[in-house]
This record gives structure tokens, sequence and C-alpha cells, in this order.
């Protein structure tokens, strides 16, 4: 840990250091951008100068200004939705030389300069380079009428896929968000350019990602976004573990000028309100350096698509036979216990209506973030940084405790049962500090990024069941503990382009290294959040919910990772460019591992290029992975008996008892990438990508399925923790094969007096578990639930959970003051398996969600935007395994997902939520 804080202490008095020896001189270029028309700005325009790291955006005005030295440059001027247009300027004497650029309206997405992906010097844009890449702009962002940064790139990139949980525990208040199919911490996070550390939670329950660590993209102001660059490709090689199925780059605006959001909305139903506003402002600091501050506030109210109750309330009325009890007299003396329920539940107006909430979670944000450049002396150097923190707050339910669970509740407390509330609080910092510049040709940046993210849990509206003898006097909340994750990384790195030298149009050669450090702790809750105060009661200890984190579970483990690259790319020709590179990486925790590629570009024609890539990646075990533990309640159902609680261990993958299950040690998970594509731009107003793909990954890390104490050799093994009924643990287990194809094609058109920009997006997956599945060694098959390991229900969540294919067709008219954008998202079909039972398994068949918004310019700068979010009100397939228990129907006989009706809709496997239309009115400003 003392690394973690030495090395950012260090970078905030270079930081202090760089900003004191601050100076400025008065020559260079500026300038206004505008459209063909010379009328309208282009705020956020970029201007690049080739061949060099210099550039800048433009401001709400459209101007632009960069100091350079005197010589000869070329400007390259974009933006997304207009054609790229080169400008070559001479620089001379003290004076700024003038540089107008109008842009005239093309292709939209496809257009944009490309960032991620390379370390050359040349500008691309992403028919162009040698991987695919999807840019997407903060305009896209917010028309998609999402306000925080998972929805909204849900709706606007078909490879990513991010849906909200609900009943998970803290899976509730961090949207899971894939690439491609593959998992959460498969993919990796940048901002501007650098490692994005991890969230503290780790995903435990029964929902896509189970068993991962991903990045909480939810942290970011969405009004501090200019853009979001995704590589869907394999990219360890060059950034390091986690980018097996691709990389996302999230770039904070620097911009001078003011921008502004504010929204309002709510769900047809009439609940989840939103409130959402966002500023933006960007300071001169200088004469060339700026200052961009960002805050944000996002309030999402809950939802709740809960069906009526149909199961028993005070007596438990569902229940099996007697020794010596035949079927009539079983049958009779349910219907007596069924009467009796019914009449107490008259007699306390108890109601059965929507009395759990299934649907989003309640969560208040607010966000503040700093991006800042500064050049330095009179030459190409400049200090950058940027910070933030978050701070969140949740609230979710859990599953209701009914009276008749009386091993469960005290009912001094809740005589007619309770609710109960997982509350969180999660808070997240950032700090990055570098300084880049240029010497004797070569290209150089040194950084540094500290960042941290703590999830608290509180337990509220519950109990500690073992407390009954307190009566009303015992406790209703509880402080349930802490998970936290800190890392820091530092970078140094060089490129330079020898191409001149060696006659080839570039030669660009990159090198670096890279050291990190991860640290992860676990903080208990208070004792009544996890005590049994009565052991030999029946009832279990702990909060009633979330039993809290024991000291047993408590760590405080870090772990540290040294890294070098090498990157190599060239247009060998005109035609051909290709890049290579090779990364090693050592971790202190399991050891090292080697990742490389081989990429290239062949232009056949100006209107057709063929692409590929061959590379090999890892992804290390998260440290979360490594030494989490915990004991929780969940609810799993079980032949016979339905949806019962289970006290459930997931124990350490280090820990004595996963050594006498037979469970190794963690390792790498390895992959190996294919990719080949073509890229076209038959007509300059067309483009289109194709890139198909295949992932193969093995020794993929899993989150076992529940070894229960109903297997004996399992309950031996237990004995130890007698409040436990099921043990879990994190393994490599399984080999996965991941084969894809993205298609993208866009084209932007006068239609009358306006514009028509028309783009289809799709990604096509299929994940398949291959080869041998590990086995633990010292348990057998359990005769009901088989491989206790990895059975059939584990396997549907990584083959089918997601859908297979996302297809999104989406129209954007201007004309004048107007413009209407309409958008349908086709999302493939889901299933679930169950553990057991081929006959509860359900498929959910595609469905088509349409989002329309009207806008209006009231003014140069303040746009008014009025949509809806799912137009006609699209919900998924409804659970078709619905035949619940009754009184004269067994748990056994009945095939239910439905949990007694309350579900309606899957909660493990969902394609865009269930939460039906939303509506909202939006105001946008730029000044």
């Amino acid at each position: 840990m003392s690394y973690l804080y030495q090395s950012g202490r260090a970078s905030v008095l270079t930081g202090a250091f760089l900003l004191l020896s601050f100076w400025t001189w008065a020559q260079g270029v500026r300038g206004r951008i505008t459209d063909a028309g010379g009328n309208a700005a282009i705020p956020g325009a970029t201007v690049l100068v080739t061949g060099t790291s210099i550039g800048t955006t433009a401001d709400a005005e459209g101007g632009y200004t960069l100091r350079l030295d005197p010589g000869s440059y070329t400007l390259r001027f974009s933006f997304v939705g207009y054609e790229t247009r080169t400008v070559p300027v001479q620089v001379q004497g003290t004076d700024f030389v003038t540089v107008d650029a109008s842009l005239s309206e093309n292709t939209a997405s496809l257009g944009e300069i490309v960032v991620v992906g390379s370390r050359s010097a040349q500008t691309r844009t992403s028919t162009e380079t040698v991987s695919p890449v999807d840019v997407i702009q903060s305009r896209d962002l917010v028309a998609t009428g999402q306000v925080e940064p998972t929805q909204q790139l849900n709706f606007a990139a078909p490879s990513f896929n991010s849906a909200r949980q609900t009943i998970a525990d803290g899976t509730d208040h961090i949207d899971p968000a894939t690439l491609r199919g593959l998992g959460p911490d498969q993919v990796l996070v940048l901002l501007n350019g650098k490692r994005r550390h991890n969230q503290a939670l780790i995903n435990v329950n029964g929902t896509v990602g189970r068993g991962s660590v991903g990045t909480d993209l939810n942290a970011f102001p969405a009004a501090a976004i200019e853009r979001i660059e995704v590589l869907r490709e394999g990219a360890a090689s060059q950034y390091g573990s986690d980018a097996i199925a691709g990389v996302i780059n999230i770039v904070l605006k620097d911009r001078v000028g003011t921008s502004v959001t504010a929204q309002l909305g709510q769900q047809y139903a009439g609940d989840g309100e939103v409130a959402q506003i966002g500023v933006n402002h960007g300071f001169r600091l200088g004469r060339r350096g700026i200052l961009s501050v960002t805050g944000e506030f996002r309030h999402r109210g809950a939802t709740n698509r809960a069906g009526d109750y149909t199961g028993p309330v005070y007596v438990n009325w569902n229940v099996n036979a007697a020794a010596g009890e035949d079927r009539p007299a079983l049958d009779a003396r349910r219907q007596a216990l069924y009467a009796q329920d019914q009449q107490l539940i008259q007699q306390n107006g108890f109601s059965l209506a929507r009395n759990i909430q299934v649907g989003n979670s309640q969560v208040d944000n607010l966000g503040l973030f700093l991006n800042t450049r500064l050049p330095i002396g009179r030459g190409r150097t400049e200090f950058y940084g940027s910070a933030g923190i978050n701070s969140r707050a949740g609230k979710a339910a859990g599953l209701y405790r009914y009276p008749f669970q009386t091993t469960q509740i005290i009912p001094e407390l809740y005589p007619n049962g309770f609710l109960p509330n997982i509350e969180t609080a999660i808070g997240d910092v950032s700090l990055l500090l570098g300084v880049r510049g240029e010497s004797a040709g070569w290209r150089w940046d040194i950084s540094n990024v500290l960042g941290g993210n703590a999830f608290r849990y509180d337990v509220s509206n519950s109990n500690n069941a073992s407390q009954f003898a307190l009566g009303a006097a015992a406790p209703r909340e509880f402080y349930a503990g802490t998970l936290s994750f800190g890392q820091n990384t530092f970078n140094a790195g060089a490129a330079k382009d020898f191409g001149r030298q060696l006659g080839l149009r570039s030669f660009n050669v990159a090198a670096g290294i890279e050291l990190r450090g991860d640290a992860f702790r676990i903080e208990a809750g208070e004792e009544a959040s996890y005590t049994n105060y009565a052991p030999n009661s029946g009832r279990p200890g702990g909060a009633q919910v979330f039993p809290g984190f024991q000291p047993v579970n408590e760590v405080n483990a870090s772990r540290s990772v040294a890294g070098a690259y090498l990157d190599l790319e060239s247009d060998i020709t005109a035609r051909l460019l290709v890049n290579t590179a090779v990364r090693f990486e050592n971790y202190s925790d399991f050891g090292g591992n080697v990742a490389g590629k081989l990429s290239f570009r062949y232009k056949f024609a100006e209107a057709f290029s063929l692409r590929g890539t061959l590379s090999n990646g890892f992804r290390a075990p998260s440290i979360h992975q490594r030494y989490y533990s915990s004991v929780a309640t969940q609810f799993v159902t079980v032949p016979g008996e339905g949806l019962v609680p289970r006290q459930l261990g997931t124990f350490r993958n280090d820990s004595d008892v996963a050594r006498a299950f037979g469970i190794p040690s963690l390792t790498a998970e390895r992959s190996l990438n294919y990719s080949l594509g073509v890229t076209s731009r038959p007509v300059s107003s067309v483009s289109i990508t194709v890139d198909a793909y295949q992932i193969e990954i093995r020794d993929r890390i899993i989150l076992t399925g529940q070894f229960p104490r109903s297997n004996a050799v399992v309950n031996t093994l237990l004995a130890p923790y007698p409040e436990i009924n099921a043990a879990a643990f994190f393994t490599n287990a399984v080999n996965t094969r991941t084969r894809g194809l993205d298609v993208v094609a866009a084209t932007n058109q006068r239609l009358g007096k306006g514009s028509l920009d028309l783009t289809l997006a799709a990604n096509f997956n299929r994940t398949t578990v291959f080869g041998d599945i590990q086995r633990p060694t010292n348990i057998p098959n359990d005769p009901v639930f088989g491989n206790l390991l990895f059975n059939r229900q584990e396997r549907g969540r990584l083959e089918l959970a997601q859908p297979r294919n996302k297809i999104l067709l989406s129209a954007n008219y201007r004309l004048e003051k107007l413009g209407v954008i309409a958008r349908v998202t086709r999302f493939g079909e889901v299933e679930t398996l169950d553990a057991t039972n081929p006959n509860l398994d359900e498929r959910f068949s595609p469905k088509f969600v349409t989002d329309l918004s009207l806008s209006y310019r009231l003014t140069p700068a303040i746009q008014l935007i009025a949509g809806a979010n799912n137009l006609f009100d699209v919900y998924p397939d409804k659970l078709q395994k619905t035949g619940y228990p009754t009184p004269t129907r067994l748990a056994s006989e009945g095939l239910d997902n439905t949990s007694f009706g309350r579900f309606v809709y899957s909660r493990s496997a969902t394609q865009f939520g269930f939460n039906g239309g939303y509506y909202f009115l939006t105001v946008a400003a730029n000044f």
C-alpha cells in the first residue's frame, strides 16, 4: 500500500512543479470551423497537426487556437457527420495565422478520427484502422434519451450490452456491462487513454457476469464525456490484462465554453422518475491551456413490475406428506391450512398485490470531474491531468419475509412480515497527472493514475432473527460492511516514426513500461449484522437479506504488476498497413504472461479494404476473485421444495476449505483471437464495415455452483461451519468459444432542404463451452444437481443469458431548427436453464424497441428535445412456467419459475430490462 500512496504523492508534487513552470508565447494558428454554408459553428470539431500529437477542439462558437513554433504544418479538421479536411499552413514571425475551415456533411460515425488501438501519429478514421472501432460522440449519447453512460452505450453500440438487474444485492446498483457477449471483466476501460480502476463490488448473485468484477461506467458524469471509443478487438498486447473482448476509451471534454443538459422523465407506468442536470464549463488557462469542470446530479426512481403473490402468508400450507400419510389425507390437510391462512390474511388486511419490488433500484448520483492540459515553455511539452469524485446512494429490496417463515422473523417487530432493503453508499475517486511532449522526434508520455472505489452495505427494515429474545427492542437497521478497491498505475512510453529514414510512408516504433499496484479490502459489519445469538434455535444469524461481512471475511490484500510493451506500426506501402505488438506482464501473486498480436489492413481500392488480426491475450484473476469471502442469504430452487433460503458461504480460493474440496489455485485466463473484416466507401457518402471474429478463452474463471449440504461429502467437509447450507468458490473451470459478426453501415444524404443520417449497426454472437469441464477432485457428481462446480444453470448463464444478436437502425433528420431521431433496436433471444430440471428452462423471443425524439433549436445555443424511449411500451416475454404450487398441488408437481406469481419476467436473463415505455423532456445548451 505504501507504493500506492507514495507514487500518488509524487505525481501531485510533479504536477505542482509543472504548473509553476508554465509560460506561453504568442504565435500559431487560430480560426473558426463552420458548416459548408459558413454560417453554423461546429462546436467540438477536432483540429490535429498531422504527424504530431498536437491538437485541440473547437469551442461553442467554432473557434480554435493552436500555439506552434515557426514552420510548415498540415492541419486536419474533422467532426462526426462531416467530411475530414486537410489544410497546409505556414507559421512565421510572432503573429497568429488565421485558418478558417468549412466542413461538408458526410457519413455519421465512420469518418471520425480514432485514437484508441494505435500509438502511431498517423491520423486514421475507423475505416482506415487495422481494427474495428466505434466512435460515439457526446451528442449521440444525449440523443439516446438515457442519462447513465452504461444505458447510453447500450443503445448506441450493438456489441455492448448492459441490462439492469433486480433483487441481486449490490449488483442492483452497478450495471454489469459486456462487450461481444463476453464477461464484464473481459473488457478494459480507459479514461483519456489511461487504465481505469475496477469497481469494488464483485457480482456473486445469479446475474449476467456472475463471479466477475467490472468497471463502474456510471461513475462518470455523462456531461463530462466528449466521446467514447469502443475498440472491438482483443488488445491485451497493447493495453494489458482484461482487454480480451476489447477496450472502451472514455474521452473527457477539454474545450472552452459551457454546455448544459437537463432531463425530466418518467416510465409510462408512473414510476421510475428521472431528474438529471449536468453542467460543463471550460476555462482558458493562459493562451493555450484548458481547464474543463463538470458537475452532474442524477436521480433515478425505483420501478416495480412484480406480480401478485399467491403463496402462503401466515400459515404454510405448501407442506409435504408426513410419514404414512396418503395423498387424499395430505390434500385435506393442505386445504385446511390454506383456509386458515386465507382467514388470517383477511383479518390482518394483508395485501397480496406486488408486495416485493422487482425492477430498478432507487439511485441518487452526484459527480464532479476536472480535466486539464497546460503547455510548458515554448516547445511541444504539456502537462495534463484529470480528477474525479463520485458519490452514489442506492436503495433496493430483497424478497419479502412472510409471517409463516418463523425462523426469519421476530414477530414482535414484524407481525405481518417485512420487506428488507439493501442500501448502498458507493464512492469513487480518481486522479490522473501526466506530462507529454516531443524531443528529437520522439513523442513521449509519462503519467500516473491513482483511483479507488468503495461499496458500503447497510440493511434497513430487517431483523437478525436470532435476536428474538429482545422482542420489540431488537434492531431493525444494520451496518453490513464495506468493500474497497484501490489502484495506482504509472506509465512511461515513447514513440517515433522512422518512416522517412526508411523510405516508407510511416514506420512507428512505440515502447513503454507500466507499474501497477492493486489493493482490495473487506471491512466487517457491526456485530449484530452477522452474529447468531441463538445457534441452537434453528434461526439463522445476521441481518435478513444481507448478513454482514464477518471478521473472518476481513482482508487487506495487495499485489504489484510490472509490464513492458513494444508496438510497431507501418504503412509498408500506400495500400498495406501492418501493426504488431508484444507485451509482457508479471504479477506478484501468480507470475508472468506474454501477449502478442499481428494485424494488417490492405487497401485494394479507395472503395474497398481488407483487414484482420491474429492475437493472443490474457486476463489475470482479479484481486477480488483471489481474496473475496462472505456468507449471504440466497434463495434457490430446490426440487420438491420450490424457492428456499440458503446460507451460502463463498470461500477464498486459497482457503483450507477450497483445498479440501479440491479447488486449485487461480491462474490467468488465456485467449486466442482471430478476426477478418472488410471496410468500404463505395461512394463518398456511404461507409460500410463488416468484421467476423472468434475468441477462444481457456481456463475461464467462474464462481462455481452451490455445493449443498444435502450432498453427504459436502456435509462432512462443511462440518466446521454449521450455519452454512452450501459453499461456492472461484476457480478456472471451463473453456469458451465466442464467434460473431459486427456490421456497421452509415450514410448521409440530402433530403429536400434537410439532411438525413442513416446508420445500420449489428452484432451477432454465439458463445459455447467446449472441452473438458473441471470437476472438483474430492466431490463426486451429485445425484440431483450433477456437476456441482458447473451445472447446467451456470452453463446457460455463459452461453444463453445475453442476446445472441443486437441490431440497431437509426435515422437522424435535420431541417433548419428542427430535428427528428428515430431508432429501432432488435434484441435477440435469450434463454435460462434450470440447475436440474429441463422442464423449467425458459426461452424469451427477440423484441423490437423503438425510440423517437423531436428537437427544436430555440436559439443557436439552446435546443429542446422531447421524446419517448420504448415508444410502444414493449416488454420481454413473460415467464411461461407458471404452474406454481396450490393447495392441491405440491411444489414437486408444479413447474414454477414465478415464485408464487411474484416474478412476471425473468430476472436471470434480461434483454433490455422490463420497465416498459419512458417519456422525457431534455434541454441542451451550448454557450
